[in-house]
């Protein structure tokens, strides 16, 4: 069979990309009755910002929608790398917590400039690059869009381990709930 330039999309970073993503745990330091991989959580980000992007564009909020879907899409790919960091030591310890972001933001800037450089294209990889960096950065209205998706995942996930008997991801349903209601107030305004 003759090989295409596609070919090495898929060998190098498709294939590579997807198999980390489906082998890497979230919640990996607490007790989880039914686990979630990055690549379900990320599909499951992607289906809510598509709802809670057109539910705000009936509701006068303008977004761009593909860029929202886009921007789910790439929202995660550190992790390839990183694997999934808990929120408490992200956020929980001051200083300690502030310097583990910096160094987590390094480290996600240089691992997502190597992943899409497997691409071998670099207008794509700049392009899929720059969808990563809106993201972190949450400057635009399809960025916000976007957390706020990643919010409800981990509350529909803390609420389906909860109604399964794991009342452990109560904190975690409280804490993206009031991030949730802050950065959707913020853009209804």
């Amino acid at each position: 069979m003759q090989k295409t330039s596609f070919d090495g999309i898929i060998d190098d970073f498709l294939q590579h990309t997807i198999g980390r993503m489906t082998a890497i745990q979230r919640y990996n330091t607490r007790q989880i009755i039914k686990p979630q991989n990055v690549m379900e959580h990320e599909g499951s980000v992607a289906f809510i910002a598509m709802v809670l992007s057109d539910y705000l564009n009936s509701k006068g909020v303008k977004n761009d929608t593909e860029k929202v879907l886009r921007i789910a899409i790439t929202h995660d790919k550190d992790e390839v790398v990183s694997g999934d960091i808990n929120f408490v030591a992200k956020y929980s310890h001051g200083q300690l917590s502030e310097d583990l972001r910096i160094s987590l933001d390094n480290l996600g800037e240089y691992v997502v400039r190597q992943l899409y450089g497997r691409i071998n294209n670099k207008e794509l990889s700049k392009k899929y690059y720059d969808l990563y960096r809106e993201e972190k950065k949450k400057t635009s209205v399809e960025s916000k869009i976007v957390k706020m998706a990643d919010w409800i995942d981990v509350i529909i996930y803390a609420r389906q381990e909860q109604a399964l008997g794991n009342k452990g991801m109560s904190d975690a349903e409280r804490n993206a709930r009031v991030r949730f209601v802050k950065v959707f107030k913020e853009i209804t305004k």
